[in-house]
């Protein structure tokens, strides 16, 4: 068994950054509160300051943004609104720079890595 604490320290970041970015996807639209509320969270449960970015999908005009909203409403389908599911994030631990693009719609693809 391998006790690598760099390793384990890594893995324990990961997570919980993962689990700040579905923790406040209700912020979402907001891209400023959603951002600055995950870095609250993570500088209160982690221990070392990291370096964390975060980018949230297209930047739109009001009335864009509002046009897109109603037709994803309207119609399910379509592609807009999976536009606005996707977050990239990025940070850098004492071990790796990791760069993940997380889907907020599919919260059950990264539950077995949050839980287990």
């Amino acid at each position: 068994m391998d006790l690598d604490y760099q390793k384990i320290h890594h893995n324990f970041i990961t997570r919980i950054v993962i689990f700040s970015v579905f923790l406040y996807k209700n912020l979402r639209r907001q891209e400023n509160v959603y951002e600055n509320s995950i870095r609250s969270f993570l500088r209160k449960r982690i221990s070392q300051d990291i370096e964390f970015s975060l980018e949230v999908g297209p930047k739109m005009p009001k009335d864009e943004l509002r046009n897109s909203l109603i037709d994803s409403i309207f119609d399910p389908d379509s592609e807009g609104e999976t536009l606005f599911h996707l977050v990239q994030v990025r940070f850098k631990t004492s071990l790796m720079d990791v760069n993940m693009q997380i889907d907020l719609n599919s919260e059950e693809k990264y539950e077995d890595y949050l839980y287990s």
